[in-house]
Formats: structure tokens, sequence, C-alpha cells
């Protein structure tokens, strides 16, 4: 039987475009990042690169929720079920992503993270990375994290339906994917209910795969 994908989850629009970050884009989304004036900015587009995470999910992010010895960010994972099937309230998910050990120091650099976890006080652990101006216990909203991120994209010219956070998002799926991640641990990183919805990633083409098919014909004998 076929699998079918919610309009969320398409990788092309109904024209065939593209609606996920291609390698070079995704090099230039994280280059252009570095050159953001607040680096509270940068480093949470550098988040968003490294963790393919939904971009609400990372704004309740404190110390707490990042693993300083094993360089991993938790989150909590979002678009699940709040209550079961049998009406009853369900725990929150979370899943812990590998990062690369420079964003770790860089976060930090900035949140103090080590004081935090070495001091124990938990007005420190809770506190979080990206607080709303007028409520330090509410994070930014969702428009003010999706203009970061519209701003970066716009600064190198990346436009079209790719050009927005899913579109991240997408990029990350696909470059864990060409690069072999094994599905269900691809479907633990993106937070995902079923592998089947993690499929998606195997309908790419474009230069990505282009580069990718290339490698296995230089293995052949033709």
């Amino acid at each position: 039987m076929a699998i079918s994908f919610a309009d969320e989850m398409r990788l092309y629009d109904d024209a065939g475009n593209r609606l996920y970050l291609n390698s070079k884009e995704r090099q230039d989304f994280i280059s252009a990042s570095k050159l953001l004036d607040k680096p509270q900015h940068r480093l949470f587009c550098e988040v968003l690169h490294w963790t393919g995470a939904r971009l609400t999910e990372p704004l309740i992010l404190c110390p707490r929720l990042i693993d300083i010895d094993n360089y991993s960010i938790t989150l909590q994972t979002l678009k699940r079920r709040k209550v079961s099937k049998t009406g009853k309230p369900q725990k929150p998910q979370f899943r812990s992503i590998p990062v690369p050990k420079e964003l770790i120091e860089n976060l930090d650099l900035i949140f103090n993270i080590r004081k935090a976890k070495r001091t124990g006080d938990q007005a420190l652990l809770d506190k979080l990375f990206w607080p709303n101006a007028t409520d330090s216990k509410k994070p930014i909203s969702r428009t003010t994290s999706w203009n970061i991120i519209k701003r970066v994209l716009l600064s190198v010219n990346i436009n079209g339906p790719q050009a927005c956070p899913k579109g991240l998002r997408h990029g990350f799926g696909v470059a864990m994917t060409l690069a072999g991640m094994d599905v269900f641990k691809l479907r633990d990183r993106l937070g995902h209910v079923s592998a089947e919805t993690t499929q998606i990633y195997r309908q790419v083409v474009g230069r990505d795969d282009h580069d990718l098919q290339m490698q296995y014909w230089e293995k052949t004998d033709v």
C-alpha cells in the first residue's frame, strides 16, 4: 500500500518547486547567521541548523536541557498528542540530539551553562536562552523567531518556497538521509511518531541526490 503524506510533509509543492534547503543553501545560511549582530540570534540559527528542530522547539531551551559532557541538546517534541486516544493527558516527550562541540561551547559562553550546572541554582538552570522582552519567563514569539531566520535567508538571496524554517528542517532530513542515516534514527532525531513519515526524505531528487548517484556510479565497473 502506498504511503500518503500530509501537505506539511511534502518536499515539493504542486508546481514541483523544492520545499527544502539544499546543501549550498544550508552552508550559506549557517555562514550568514554568523554575521548577525546579536550572538543570541546567531546561536538560535545554529541550533535550528544542527538539530533539525521545528521553529518553536528551541524556544524553551535553558541550561538544564544542555548536556555539556556529551555535546547534545534536549528538545521537547511538539506536535504530539497532548491527550491520548483514551482521553488521558500524555507526558511531555523529549529527544536528545548530538551537536558539534563548538556549538555547545558557544552556548556556554553566552548563557553560562557550566555555572548554572555547577551551582545547581534552579533559577539559572531554568533561565530561557531566548526570553520575551516583556516577560523573561516566556520565550520570544514565533513571529520574532521566524523573522530572525527570514533575515538570514534574505541576506544570502535564498528565495522561494524553501526559504522558511520548515525548509531548514526538511534540509536537515534530506542531508541526514543522503549521508546514510538510518530511517529510525532520523525519526527519533526529528521527533516523528512514525518512521513512515520520515520515509519522505527518500523522495529527494536534484543536485544533492545527483552527487550521491554519481558516487554510486564511481563504485561500479561501468
